[in-house]
């Protein structure tokens, strides 16, 4: 998708509250002038509900979670189990929707619950705020921050050549493309990259031809084994090395990626200077940068840099060591090939099937079928006469029971997930809708684990108390961790599962905060100092809690399984960050928590000061 500030921001939210009233104002202006907000942590499914003149009723549900399927499905399951009038069903995601998933989501909503569904997703939303109503981001700048509107305004009016253009690029420079987009883009250039959405660049134009010729300034022609393959690619080098000859200057800027051989270039294009990524990236982006500086590239983003683009023009900041940098995403090594339907002889009280979701991992398809990758616990297959009824090879079949195989599939590893975290003690609490530690459930609260990456023993709190301090008062409360799983099928050629960490919130007796004021101002007490290093920390944590011998395994021990990798995707960088010449990160700076709000979690070992 292209660059673009307006989705940039949407998928960067940090606050939940914000996006709300965000949707609240959209909806109203088209054509829900009677919307009613409701939201928060009891709202049963229902973010707001309006009520026509002709007594249809509908009920908007928002989203900013990446598994957005997931999400509707579970919304959608709450406002049928509470009963709500309902004729029609509006979800708003920040995430984009393929047209595949789009048809599925509103064949399934209407075949399940005689709903009609209206889906807003990120694009769709994009053309409401810079379309239909632009001035709606105004009202709210804790979304849509003045600085990016006015570079947003400065780039859609200008005319001028101010762009770096980088074209299309293949599978294997992919990643290339994107961390060299976000470079320059941190430099305070201008830039187009199809495969990113970056802070600071502009819409990636329609007539890309155009473009080139009007509004770029130099041209970065990634040469690489793939891109001599693809003519779109070649065909915009050679408009390039045109417009260049044509204007008597160095237009085309030539990058060399994987060590291309000059022998497969053309005669003018084999006579150019090249600047090489082959063995250094950090060395050929000096080169670039300092080419760049003397042919005179504007520079227009320089002070609309945020901290993450900051980071990125720290100098001196490399080391010769290699350095091995984690993920939070887990490796699906197995899965089930069969997914069965079991049939029960009389339906399952909503109550029942509820509690079920801690031992089972079900699908519901309508109150007496059910699909699974594993049989049901025997006392209720006996109580409620469950029994195997078919299924389908899941690989083989587009879908089963209506439902998208593939999808089906996550969302039957995910809920495995959650089954397995009660198996191994965890609690779900109804308030915050998080699966979190209870105290006790490990010796004195510890979660020991140990690094992969040096084989350092050490722990992180899986709960504990705190003072949080308001003028001369006092207030204890307690902290659980509560991890969330989301599964992604775009990552790897299978599965992957991200594990994020939460925190559960509550009084020192284990009563869930419920305002939101609260809870806010505790994860803003507890998470203030919490950086790279603790998150990983208790990623690392949680995962080597729900394995054995290094595995995560839900199932009989047969090809029935599912079994994930307990240690996560990792890669090995060939130069490293020297720590010490970023210095320490600022605390005063409330744009480097603001992100931290909304993802609170933990402390660990011993750089962890507790009132406990």
């Amino acid at each position: 998708m292209a660059a673009n500030l307006t989705i940039y921001c949407l998928e960067n939210i940090t606050d939940y509250l914000g996006f709300e009233r965000l949707c609240h104002d959209l909806m109203a202006l088209e054509g829900y002038s009677s919307i009613e907000p409701l939201g928060g942590f009891s709202d049963k499914g229902r973010d707001a509900i309006h009520v026509s003149a002709s007594n249809e009723t509908t009920i908007f549900a928002y989203s900013v979670r990446e598994d957005w399927r997931a999400k509707l499905a579970e919304d959608a399951e709450k406002v049928y189990k509470h009963g709500h009038a309902c004729c029609r069903l509006v979800f708003v995601t920040t995430v984009n929707v393929t047209a595949h998933q789009r048809d599925e989501a509103f064949e399934s909503i209407r075949d399940e619950f005689a709903w009609h569904l209206d889906l807003f997703d990120v694009e769709r939303l994009r053309v409401l705020l810079e379309v239909n109503h632009p001035h709606i981001r105004e009202q709210h700048p804790g979304i849509f921050p003045r600085e990016f509107l006015e570079v947003q305004s400065r780039i859609n009016t200008s005319t001028e050549r101010n762009h770096l253009f980088i074209p299309s690029a293949g599978e294997d420079d992919r990643v290339f493309a994107e961390w060299l987009a976000r470079k320059l883009t941190a430099e305070g250039y201008l830039v187009w990259c199809e495969q990113v959405k970056l802070l600071g660049g502009s819409t990636y134009p329609d007539d890309v031809e155009a473009a080139i010729r009007d509004r770029t300034f130099r041209f970065l022609g990634l040469y690489s084994q793939t891109s001599l393959k693809n003519p779109d690619i070649m065909r915009q080098k050679s408009l390039a090395l045109h417009l260049g000859s044509e204007r008597q200057q160095d237009f085309l800027i030539p990058l060399d990626v994987d060590g291309v051989n000059r022998a497969q270039l053309d005669q003018v294009t084999s006579a150019l200077k090249f600047i090489s990524f082959k063995d250094n990236w950090a060395a050929g982006l000096k080169q670039l940068l300092e080419k760049l500086e003397s042919v005179g590239c504007p520079r227009l983003l320089r002070t609309g840099k945020r901290v993450a683009a900051e980071a990125f023009l720290e100098r001196n900041v490399l080391s010769e060591e290699k350095e091995t940098l984690f993920s939070n995403c887990f490796r699906v090594q197995q899965v089930p090939q069969v997914i069965y339907r079991f049939k029960a002889l009389k339906a399952i009280p909503e109550a029942k099937l509820d509690a079920l979701k801690s031992d089972w991992s079900y699908r519901k398809v309508d109150p007496r079928t059910f699909l699974s990758f594993h049989k049901p616990p025997a006392s209720i297959a006996k109580e409620y006469g469950i029994s195997e009824k078919g299924g389908g090879l899941w690989q083989e079949v587009d879908n089963i029971d209506g439902i998208w195989s593939p999808n089906l599939a996550s969302e039957l590893i995910r809920k495995a997930l959650v089954v397995k975290c009660h198996q191994k003690g965890l609690k779900y609490c109804q308030e915050a809708k998080l699966l979190y530690f209870p105290p006790d459930l490990v010796k004195n609260n510890r979660l020991n684990f140990t690094r992969p990456n040096d084989s350092l023993k050490t722990h992180v709190r899986a709960c504990g108390n705190r003072t949080f301090r308001s003028g001369q008062s006092r207030h204890e409360y307690r902290y659980s961790l509560a991890p969330v799983f989301s599964v992604r099928q775009n990552l790897l050629d299978n599965f992957t599962v991200l594990l994020r960490i939460r925190v559960r919130l509550s009084d020192t007796k284990g009563k869930a905060f419920t305002d939101k004021r609260t809870i806010v101002s505790r994860r803003k007490h507890l998470c203030k100092n919490w950086w790279n290093n603790h998150w990983l920390s208790r990623v690392f944590a949680v995962s080597q809690f729900l394995a054995d011998d290094g595995k995560i395994t839900i199932g009989e021990p047969d090809d029935a399984q599912i079994i994930i990798d307990a240690v996560p995707l990792h890669l090995s960088a060939p130069v490293g960050i020297n720590e010490d010449a970023l210095g320490a990160p600022s605390l005063e700076r409330p744009e480097l928590l603001r992100n931290y709000d909304e993802h609170s979690d933990a402390d660990i070992n011993d750089e962890e000061v507790e009132d406990d």
